[in-house]
């Protein structure tokens, strides 16, 4: 009986909660700034290989510059000084950019997401930092910068900045595997297709008298 019951109380456990996003894991927020960074996706956690959406917002007029570090180390920048009101709801992708869509993976992981704010535009990157500059219409840029180097050049250049100037926010999301393609609800994975109906099998022969 003690068997049964620890195999039944195994089989109800729930499973264990998917980790929670972390904010600001980089700590690259100024105490100083005087006004504050959102940051924030829509789904959380994300799914490998499906678009992401992030909430953005700031509470000044200002510009955004939203980069990303991706499980695979590889680097990014989706949005170079986009203007915006205070207090303005943002997203990106943004509305009507259609092109400029961002899909976790493929590796399994964390990714993590950096958020600027600053009154005046962030000139953060020369020509020799972006992989695919000879792609002009390719919306995201990709970086020759590694995830380190990344980060502390937002560091230098930032703190080069007077404090009010600029705030940064951070956001570590770990990634769901992809999901299964699996059958439609109600049918097997085994089947072909619908099948014709059984036809009733003709009479036998009379043998003769």
């Amino acid at each position: 009986m003690p068997i049964i019951m620890a195999l039944l109380v195994a089989g109800c456990a729930t499973p264990a909660p998917a980790p929670a996003p972390t904010a600001d894991p980089l700590r690259l927020g100024n105490p100083k700034a005087g006004f504050t960074v959102a940051l924030r996706s829509e789904q959380e956690p994300p799914r490998i290989g499906a678009p992401l959406r992030l909430d953005l917002q700031t509470a000044v007029d200002g510009y955004l510059n939203l980069y990303f570090i991706k499980a695979s180390g590889a680097t990014g920048q989706l949005l170079t000084n986009y203007p915006v009101r205070a207090n303005e709801p943002v997203s990106f992708p943004p509305a009507g950019g259609k092109r400029l869509q961002y899909t976790p993976g493929p590796a399994p992981g964390t990714e993590t997401f950096i958020l600027v704010a600053t009154r005046q535009p962030l000139n953060l990157l020369v020509r020799q930092d972006i992989r695919n500059v000879k792609k002009p219409r390719t919306p995201v840029a990709e970086l020759n910068l590694t995830g380190p180097q990344l980060v502390n050049r937002l560091r230098g250049a930032l703190q080069r900045r007077p404090p009010p100037d600029w705030n940064a926010n951070s956001l570590q999301l770990p990634l769901l595997p992809p999901l299964s393609q699996s059958p439609p609800a109600g049918t097997s994975p085994y089947a072909a297709g619908p099948y014709p109906a059984l036809q009733p099998l003709p009479a036998p022969p009379r043998m003769p008298a």
